[in-house]
C-alpha cells in the first residue's frame, strides 16, 4: 500500500472562489463550512466564494477560512478513498488543520482557536505595520548579514520560516522589508512580498503568543490517529515515549521559524512515497516537489483529484472511486461517512467511546485487508454498519441524515440483501 503523506498549507494561500469546486460537488465540503458557520456566527463560505481579498486576506478570517477548506477536502478525501496517511504535517495555520483532521482537536474546537489566534496576531501587528517576504536563490550567510545590517538601523527583521533548501521567509515591519527588497535587488536572488497581513514567526507575536497560550490550556487533546508534525521541531507532536507538546509547541509556533525543511526531512524517514496537500493552493505540493523531484504529488485544488462525486451530491452524476464499487468499498465509505458527520454534542468521554474507539477497530480491519487482498467477512461489513450506527447516535445525528447516508451507502455498494435502513424508534434511530 502506498505511504501518503498529508499536507496543509498556511495563511497566503487564500484566494477568492477558493472552495468553490469542492462544496459544488460534494456534500461532505458543504456541511464542513455550515459548521464552520455554526460555530463562528458567520457564513465561512461566502467570504470564500464571494467576498473582497481584503476581507479574505485579514488574518481573523483567514485563518479560519484556510483550516475549514482543508478539513472539507480531507474529510472528501477518506470519503472517496478511504485512505489513511502514514504522517501529517502543515505549515503554520496548516498545523492546526493537521490535528483537526487527525482527531487531536475537534472540528468545532479548532475552527474558533485558530479565529481567536487570528484576531490575536492581527491585533499584536496592529502597531507594527508587519509584513512577511520569501527570499530565493541566496545562501543563509548573506541572507543573514542584511538582516542584521536592517536591523542595526533599528527595525525588526527576522527569518520565519526554512521552506526549502533555497527558500526562506522573512519577517518584521514593513519598512524593513522594503529596505530589504530594495537591497536584494539586481542580485542573483528573488524578493517575493507574501499575502499575508502581519508579521507571524516574529517577536512581534510574543505577547499574542502568551495570550494564545491560556486559550490552548482550555483545550481537549485528544489522540492522534496519525502522527502531526511540529513546526518548531519537525517532529511529531507525540514522540515515541508518548510525551505530549501540543500547547508548549504550539505557543513557541508563534514565535520561532516554521521548520518545514526539518518537517519534509520527518516525512522521507517515514518513507512517504506520495503526498496529497488538503486545502486551497499548492504551494506546500511545490516544495515538497523541490525537496524530493521523483515523488508522486497530489493537491485538492486540482480537480481531478476529487472530481469524483457521490450520486446523492449531484443527480444523475454515476459515483466512480479508484476500485470498483461494492463490498470491497464498503467499510472505506463507512469511514468516510463517520468523518463528514457533523458532532452536535460536547460529551468528550461518550465520543471516545462511541465514535474514536470503533472508527479505530475498523480502520484497523480496512488496513488488515488491504494488506491481505482478501474482501470483508459479513461480519466485518457489520462491524461497519455499527459503528456508523454508534457515531451517529453519539454525534446526535438527525433522523433525516442518518437514512439518507444509510440509504445512499446500501445502494452504492448492493449491500441491501444485508442490511436495512432503520426505522423512527428502531435500533440507531431517534425519533
Amino acid at each position: 500500500m502506498t505511504k501518503v503523506g498529508l499536507l496543509f498549507p498556511g495563511q497566503g494561500s487564500q484566494y477568492v472562489g477558493m472552495a468553490k469546486t469542492l462544496t459544488e460537488r460534494h456534500a461532505a465540503a458543504r456541511r464542513t463550512f455550515e459548521e464552520a458557520g455554526d460555530c463562528l456566527g458567520w457564513d465561512v463560505l461566502r467570504l470564500c466564494l464571494e467576498g473582497d481579498i481584503a476581507a479574505l486576506t485579514a488574518t481573523a478570517n483567514a485563518q479560519p477560512a484556510i483550516l475549514t477548506h482543508s478539513v472539507a477536502a480531507y474529510r472528501v478525501w477518506t470519503e472517496l478513498y478511504g485512505d489513511r496517511p502514514v504522517v501529517g504535517g502543515g505549515h503554520s495555520l496548516g498545523e492546526f488543520s493537521a490535528l483537526a483532521c487527525s482527531g487531536v482537536l475537534s472540528f468545532a474546537d479548532a475552527v474558533r482557536i485558530v479565529r481567536h489566534r487570528g484576531e490575536l496576531m492581527q491585533a499584536a501587528d496592529g502597531t507594527a505595520d508587519g509584513g512577511m517576504a520569501a527570499i530565493s536563490g541566496m545562501d543563509d550567510d548573506r541572507l543573514e548579514r542584511l538582516l542584521e545590517e536592517i536591523r542595526s538601523e533599528g527595525a525588526i527583521l527576522v527569518v520565519a520560516g526554512v521552506n526549502s533548501a533555497h527558500q526562506r521567509v522573512v519577517s518584521g515591519h514593513r519598512t524593513a522589508l522594503e529596505r530589504l527588497a530594495r537591497r536584494i535587488e539586481g542580485l542573483a536572488a528573488k524578493y517575493t512580498p507574501l499575502n499575508v497581513g502581519a508579521a507571524f514567526h516574529s517577536p512581534f507575536m510574543a505577547d499574542a503568543a502568551a495570550q494564545f497560550r491560556i486559550r490552548l490550556e482550555d483545550c481537549v487533546y485528544g489522540a492522534p490517529s496519525w502522527p502531526v508534525l511540529s513546526n518548531v521541531t519537525g517532529t511529531p507532536h507525540v514522540d515515541e515515549g508518548g510525551e505530549v507538546s501540543y500547547i508548549e509547541r504550539l505557543t513557541l509556533q508563534m514565535t520561532r521559524p516554521v521548520q518545514w525543511v526539518a518537517c519534509m526531512e520527518t516525512m522521507r524517514a517515514y518513507e512517504v512515497e506520495q503526498t496529497v496537500e488538503l486545502g486551497p493552493g499548492s504551494v506546500l505540493t511545490r516544495l515538497w516537489q523541490s525537496f524530493r523531484p521523483a515523488g508522486d504529488s497530489e493537491y485538492s485544488d486540482d480537480p481531478r483529484l476529487l472530481a469524483q462525486s457521490r450520486a446523492a451530491d449531484i443527480p444523475g452524476t454515476a459515483h466512480t472511486s479508484r476500485g470498483d464499487a461494492g463490498l470491497a468499498d464498503f467499510l472505506p465509505r463507512c469511514l468516510g461517512i463517520a468523518v463528514a458527520t457533523r458532532n452536535n454534542r460536547t460529551d468528550a468521554e461518550a465520543y471516545r467511546t462511541g465514535v474514536l474507539e470503533p472508527y479505530r477497530a475498523v480502520e484497523r480491519l480496512v488496513a488488515a485487508n488491504r494488506e491481505s487482498g482478501e474482501p470483508p467477512s459479513e461480519d466485518q461489513l457489520r462491524q461497519g454498519w455499527d459503528m456508523l450506527l454508534s457515531v451517529f447516535e453519539t454525534k446526535g445525528t438527525e433522523a433525516s441524515e442518518r437514512r439518507m447516508r444509510l440509504t445512499t451507502l446500501i445502494k452504492e455498494t448492493g449491500t441491501d440483501n444485508l442490511f436495512s435502513v432503520p426505522k423512527p424508534n428502531e435500533g440507531g434511530f431517534a425519533s
